[in-house]
């Protein structure tokens, strides 16, 4: 898995909720089947406002049209898959953290078409 550099994404996209977040990093794997492109944002209020995954469900979808597909088109090998995330505070990519509030959509990409997979 590598780190992509985020040229083409804002980094404080404006969101559905009106809530703030940042982007905390832009990841490619390409280690499996599909190649995957992972978005990863800090979105505070999920813990200061008690934000559950319903109340971000617009927030995922728009984060994948508007701030997804742009960079997945920038890479150079096609994506197959996106995956967001939502976070009360920066965590570490794959490590556990008990204190973190996390949330997560996966969507396919179909030519510059985001399509919700249900995780």
């Amino acid at each position: 898995m590598s780190a992509a550099a985020a040229g083409a994404l804002e980094e404080v996209p404006a969101v559905p909720s009106g809530h703030s977040l940042t982007l905390q990093e832009v990841l490619v794997d390409q280690a499996t089947e599909q190649s995957v492109l992972r978005l990863r944002y800090v979105m505070p209020a999920i813990a200061e406002k008690s934000l559950g995954y319903n109340d971000l469900l617009a927030d995922f979808e728009h984060l994948c049209e508007t701030q997804a597909v742009p960079e997945a088109l920038a890479q150079p090998t096609p994506i197959q898959q996106i995956v967001i995330s939502l976070s009360d505070q920066e965590t570490e990519f794959g490590v556990s953290n008990p204190d973190a509030t996390q949330y997560f959509e996966a969507f396919n990409l179909e030519t510059d078409i985001c399509i919700w997979e249900g995780f």
